[in-house]
């Protein structure tokens, strides 16, 4: 068995849609190349190959969770469709505060 393969042979997902649409989140472009994804996910540890990061662009594509435009002879934009989903603890905090007028403080 290679590195980053399981026992099947396939490559294992090191890197989750969630990560993926949470670098479109922190970015200031809203409209990224897959490179530009690979390389905000290198801020938060994950280690992916813009092919990679293409290859899963395209499969969220299909899942209507991203959509791309080709931008020039080789060049592909893509952008997030929805946010990525907030963590646990946060999402408890804003479903607890939900009614109240806490909000600034969050």
């Amino acid at each position: 068995m290679s590195q980053g393969r399981d026992d099947a042979g396939r490559f294992k997902e090191t890197v989750s849609e969630q990560e993926i649409l949470k670098v479109f989140d922190y970015e200031d472009d809203p409209v990224l190349t897959a490179p530009e994804v690979a390389d905000g996910l290198r801020r938060f540890g994950k280690r992916i190959t813009p092919e990679g990061v293409r290859n899963r662009l395209e499969t969220m594509d299909e899942k209507g969770l991203v959509s791309r435009k080709k931008l020039g002879a080789r060049a592909v934009g893509w952008w997030a469709e929805v946010a990525p989903e907030l963590d646990v603890d946060t999402a408890a905090e804003v479903n607890a505060r939900k009614d109240s007028d806490e909000w600034e403080e969050l």
